[in-house]
């Protein structure tokens, strides 16, 4: 199965941990959200893992040049998502479920 993204970065394998995603993964995952490579070429030039990525916060996204406010907030939003099922699946790993 082809996991490459269309910006020609490679997608994060399934049921990686996002901490452990590589800077091309970071990439494919925000070219994605985004529909457009600005985002994943900004991650490349930043150099942001999957570890950075979780942390990234409204002022990071602005020192970056992500503009205007509405897409920082819009991407933030996908940050939480991503932070909360990196949350849950590693609460169920702990439970064994």
């Amino acid at each position: 199965m082809d996991t490459r993204e269309p910006d020609g970065g490679e997608a994060p394998p399934e049921g990686c941990p996002t901490a452990e995603w590589t800077v091309s993964e970071v990439g494919a995952w925000l070219a994605a959200r985004s529909g457009a490579g600005e985002l994943a070429e900004l991650a490349h030039q930043h150099a942001i893992s999957g570890r950075v990525l979780l942390r990234l916060t409204e002022g990071t996204l602005r020192r970056m040049g992500v503009s205007p406010r509405s897409r920082r907030r819009e991407l933030l939003r996908e940050l939480l998502r991503l932070r909360l099922r990196q949350e849950l699946q590693e609460l169920l790993s702990i439970v064994g479920e």
